[in-house]
């Protein structure tokens, strides 16, 4: 059977990066790990690196150095480490996946997954690329880095705090490793969620097993539909609210007294922003 470490970075002494509103980058990953591992059995023997808030060493540069001794102590096949990006640019965004070098296993591993991660979570595709990164480069089996989604991006990181959005991540790097071993089974053993955790809803209607679209700013917004990115900025802004059920009610006609709203708060915001600049002009 083929054996495949699930790396979740980071976790213990090491939180990874932080999002906007703290979400720890550790937690994401760990969470996705574990999905992916679960969805992979029993078809594929998945050992993950770490099942908990741990770390398998006691400081960043023997962390990686125990990862990448796992990983060649196991005997493993290949070598999958899963992250979040983060950026000093907030607006930095979109996901990307990493391999040691082009022209071998680690880079067909590192498209096949790609080519269903990036359409699945609907986000910027930063594409395929080498990185000398230590837990590639001293693994001795073909290994890829996949950078989920930057938490440093305010949007993004509510996506990633998601279980929805951190199933379907999980779902679509299981289908790229069955894809890229040549199994043609459906993903399906990873239906049942791993201890202690719950699966998130599924679509009504929908037989089980495929999640729903992972959500955008609001309940009813989900992340594909096409002016999703749009609300999530109007609401970062201040200029939208939703109401008291988290629902923007997307497709309802705008009332003569909610434009007027939404003249004044966009109004509001731009002089804040001209006078940030500073620059005076008369109200």
């Amino acid at each position: 059977m083929v054996k495949v470490i699930i790396d979740p970075g980071h976790g213990g002494f090491d939180p990874g990066a932080l999002g906007p509103t703290g979400l720890r980058e550790a937690d994401v990953n760990l969470a996705v790990a574990k999905r992916v591992a679960n969805l992979l059995s029993p078809s594929v023997q998945a050992v993950l690196t770490r099942d908990g808030d741990t770390s398998p060493g006691t400081d960043v540069n023997t962390d990686l150095q125990a990862r990448a001794t796992i990983a060649n102590g196991a005997g493993a096949d290949y070598f999958v480490s899963i992250h979040c990006n983060a950026a000093d640019s907030p607006a930095a965004n979109g996901t990307e996946v990493y391999c040691y070098k082009f022209g071998g296993k680690g880079e067909q591993l590192a498209r096949a997954i790609a080519g269903f991660l990036v359409p699945a979570l609907g986000l910027r595709d930063r594409g395929v690329k080498e990185a000398n990164f230590y837990v590639l480069r001293r693994t001795v089996m073909p290994a890829v880095l996949i950078e989920l989604a930057f938490i440093t991006n305010t949007v993004e990181e509510s996506l990633l705090r998601s279980p929805l959005f951190q199933a379907k991540a999980a779902e679509a790097i299981a289908q790229g490793i069955r894809a890229f071993l040549g199994i043609s089974d459906p993903v399906n053993g990873g239906n049942e969620a791993p201890s202690g955790e719950e699966l998130p809803s599924e679509t009504p209607g929908s037989g089980g097993g495929t999640p729903m679209p992972a959500p955008g700013p609001f309940k009813d917004v989900a992340l594909d539909r096409p002016t999703a990115a749009a609300i999530a900025r109007a609401l970062e802004r201040g200029l939208i609210r939703g109401d008291s059920d988290g629902r923007f009610r997307p497709s309802d006609p705008l009332s003569r007294e909610e434009a007027v709203l939404l003249i004044d708060r966009t109004t509001d915001y731009l002089l804040a922003k001209v006078k940030a600049a500073g620059i005076n002009i008369d109200e």
